[in-house]
C-alpha cells in the first residue's frame, strides 16, 4: 500500500522505516525548511493548508496517518476525504486541546488534577482561586516538550506569565506533586476488513509494558522498561480506562497517555497528564526492546493487518539525545557527516554490544531532539550511559 504521512519529522522517519520492511511505500507532507525523510518516499514540500499541496500528496495514497496531532484540523479533515485517515481526525482534535483532553479524561475514567480555562486576563483570578498554588498556566494548544507552558507559585507571578504566553487560551492546572512518570502505550487494530473500507471488522487492542519516564526541562531523558513501581491493580485501571478511551474514538493505531503517580497513604494513584494520538517518544525503546515496535505496530493498524506481539524482549533504557548534549558528543565521537544531512543512521557511535544509537538527521539546536539510544538487557541502564557518556 501507499501510506501517506502527514509530516517529516523523526516520528515519520522511523514509521516509514517499518513499513517499508513490510512492502510499503511512502508520500510525507512537509511544510517548508529542514525535514527527517529524504530518500524515504516523496517529500512534498508545501503550507499545511495549501490546497494544491494536498491534492497533489493526496493522488495515489490507499490510507493517511500523522507523526503529530498540531497540524491544522482542515488539512487532516481535507485529506480524509481523499483516503482513510487513521487515526481518525477527530482523534487529534481531542488532543489539541488541553481542556477538551482533561474532559475526555474524566468521561473515560481517569483522575486529573484540578483544572479551570483561561481565556482572558480576567480569569485568571478565579481560576487561581479555584485551582490553588503552585500552578502550572498553560496554552490550551500547540505545548510539547515543556514548551506553552509557566509555573505560578505567587499571585503576583500570573499575569507576567499570562502574557509571555502570548495572552491566549491557556489552562491552569494544580501541580501535581507527583513521585514518578509513567507512560501507557497502546495499539488498537480492525482486523479482517478492506484496508480502504469502512466495513465492521473484528477489533484487537494490545498493550505494552508501562514505561517509567524522566524528563528535564519538560522534555523526555530516559525511558526504563518496564516500569518499576506501578502497582498491577492501578496499572489494570489504567488499561481499562484507556481501552475506553478508544472504543469512544473509534480509534485505529498507536496511542500514548502519559500518567503522573503519587503514592499516598491510601495507596497509589494514577493522574492523566497528556495523550498523544500517535506513536510516543517514550515507545522508541520498543524498535530494539519489544517483540513488534510500535511504528511496526501503527503501520499494521492503519492498514488493517495482524498486530504483532508486544511483549517485553529484555529490560530496555532509552535516553534521548538532546540540544547541546547531543552536540558535544557529536564532536568526541566524530560523527560522519552525512548522518546530518537527513542520511539515517543507526551505527554512527563507536559500537557497545546491546546498544543501538538512532541518529535523526536533524541539525543541532538547543533543546532539539537529535537522536536516541537504546540499551536491552540486565545491564542496560549502565550501557546506556556508557553511550550517552561517549565512551
Amino acid at each position: 500500500m501507499k501510506i501517506g504521512i502527514v509530516g517529516g519529522g523523526q516520528l515519520g522517519q522511523m514509521l516509514a522505516q517499518a513499513g517499508q520492511k513490510l512492502g510499503h511505500s511512502f508520500k510525507f507532507l512537509v511544510p517548508p525548511g529542514e525535514c527527517c525523510v529524504e530518500g524515504l518516499g516523496e517529500v512534498i514540500r508545501n503550507d499545511f493548508l495549501d490546497q494544491n499541496a494536498l491534492s497533489q500528496f493526496a493522488r495515489d495514497v490507499d490510507v493517511f496517518t500523522f507523526e503529530w496531532e498540531n497540524v491544522p484540523q482542515a488539512t487532516l479533515e481535507a485529506l480524509s476525504h481523499f483516503a482513510p485517515m487513521r487515526p481518525a481526525p477527530s482523534c487529534a482534535q481531542v488532543a489539541k486541546d488541553r481542556i477538551q483532553e482533561k474532559k475526555f479524561f474524566q468521561a473515560a475514567g481517569f483522575s486529573v488534577q484540578k483544572f479551570a480555562p483561561v481565556s482572558c486576563h480576567g480569569d485568571l483570578a478565579p481560576a487561581l482561586q479555584h485551582v490553588g498554588m503552585p500552578a502550572m498556566l498553560k496554552t490550551r494548544g500547540q505545548g510539547y516538550d515543556g514548551k506553552g507552558q509557566r509555573r505560578i507559585t505567587e499571585k503576583s507571578q500570573a499575569a507576567d506569565a499570562y502574557k509571555e504566553l502570548g495572552s491566549v487560551a491557556c489552562i491552569l492546572e494544580a501541580f501535581v506533586p507527583f513521585d514518578f512518570e509513567i507512560s501507557v502505550i497502546a495499539v488498537r487494530a480492525k482486523q479482517n476488513a478492506s484496508p480502504t473500507s469502512n466495513s465492521v471488522p473484528g477489533v484487537t487492542t494490545l498493550f505494552y509494558p508501562p514505561c517509567r519516564n524522566q524528563h528535564i526541562n519538560g522534555v523526555l531523558h530516559q525511558t526504563t522498561v518496564p516500569a518499576e513501581g506501578v502497582s498491577p491493580t492501578v496499572l489494570q485501571q489504567a488499561q481499562s480506562a484507556i481501552q475506553n478511551m478508544l472504543e469512544t474514538m473509534d480509534y485505529e493505531g498507536v496511542l500514548c497517555v502519559e500518567f503522573f503517580v503519587l503514592n499516598t497513604p491510601d495507596g497509589q494513584q494514577l493522574i492523566a497528564n497528556e495523550m498523544a494520538p500517535r506513536v510516543h517518544n517514550s515507545g522508541h525503546w520498543s524498535i530494539e526492546g519489544a517483540a513488534t515496535s510500535q511504528f511496526t505496530n501503527h503501520i499494521q493498524a492503519i492498514t488493517r493487518q495482524e498486530l504483532g506481539s508486544t511483549n517485553l524482549q529484555a529490560k530496555s533504557v532509552m535516553i534521548n539525545l538532546v540540544g547541546a548534549i547531543s552536540s558535544a558528543l557529536v564532536a568526541r565521537k566524530n560523527l560522519n557527516e552525512h548522518a546530518w544531512q537527513g542520511a539515517p543512521s543507526d551505527s554512527v557511535l563507536e559500537p557497545i554490544e546491546n546498544v543501538n544509537v538512532h541518529i535523526y538527521g536533524k541539525s543541532p539546536r538547543a533543546g532539539r531532539k537529535l537522536g536516541h539510544i537504546t540499551a536491552v538487557g540486565e545491564n542496560a541502564q549502565r550501557l546506556a550511559e556508557l553511550a550517552f557518556n561517549g565512551h
